[in-house]
């Protein structure tokens, strides 16, 4: 998702970038997962097998607004 894209706010030019979660210890990439969240005791959510997928979000340069895709594989 390397192409230049423009806001569809404000029309402004947007730069890619991440989301930072922050875990124990260290920085991760936000991502995402298919289904309802599961808790568990030990490890914050169970994830069953599903693969989860880094998040690329893109932010306007000029009004701050930020887009968020899970690209596909």
């Amino acid at each position: 998702m390397a192409q230049s894209k423009q806001c569809s706010k404000c029309g402004g030019g947007m730069a890619t970038g991440y989301v930072v979660d922050k875990t124990y210890g260290g920085a991760e990439v936000t991502s995402w997962v298919e289904g309802e969240p599961r808790k568990s005791i030990w490890v914050g959510l169970k994830l069953g097998g599903t693969k989860p997928i880094e998040i690329t979000t893109w932010r306007c340069q000029r009004c701050g607004f930020l887009e968020s895709y899970a690209p596909p594989e």
